[in-house]
């Protein structure tokens, strides 16, 4: 009787880690910003930047898939402008957080293992070229892309391998449009 006990919690607890293990990424690049700045901490959104990240959200929406439940976001004021826009036009009920890892400089593979471990499902990041297509070659093999417009947004799905392994396909590319 022990052993089906302790067979049964193992069970239970690898389906825990299935469930809790990331299912779908939005990977996007902050809006177009401005050419003077003071700092490249503080370079705002351009009114075409803050145009874009609004018109890739209703193109999100329009989809009529699955969209982010939550959101992470450089600390740069360009992408949390760029955030501001989206994670209002998407209606998300969660505030995004704002993480150091996403700055444009940046280990990809260090943010990449972060989010696979995380217990984020459904996320959103805003962040900066290169990471944020070295992101995308690192988390879906034999992926291609090696720029990002601005405002781009890039979906990758997971699928479930092994308990703890998951491999990302692109699914998705929305550019802003002109």
């Amino acid at each position: 009787m022990f052993g089906s006990l302790q067979k049964s919690f193992l069970e239970l607890r690898i389906s825990d880690l299935i469930i809790g293990m990331l299912k779908k990424l939005w990977i996007m690049r902050h809006g177009l910003a401005v050419d003077q700045f003071d700092t490249d901490f503080n370079r705002a959104l351009s009114k075409t930047g803050e145009l874009q990240a609004e018109n890739v959200a209703e193109q999100l929406l329009a989809t009529g898939s699955s969209l982010p439940t939550e959101m992470l976001v450089s600390p740069f004021a360009r992408t949390i402008s760029t955030a501001n826009i989206v994670h209002k036009k998407l209606s998300l009920k969660n505030s995004y957080k704002t993480d150091e890892m996403l700055v444009h400089f940046a280990d990809y593979k260090i943010l990449g293992d972060f989010l696979l471990a995380s217990e984020y499902q459904h996320l959103l990041i805003v962040s900066h070229m290169p990471i944020v297509a070295r992101l995308c070659q690192y988390l879906a093999p034999g992926c291609e892309i090696y720029g990002f417009q601005t405002a781009q947004i890039v979906r990758l799905d997971f699928e479930q391998i092994t308990s703890d392994e998951s491999v990302a396909k692109m699914t998705q590319i929305i550019l802003p449009k002109k």
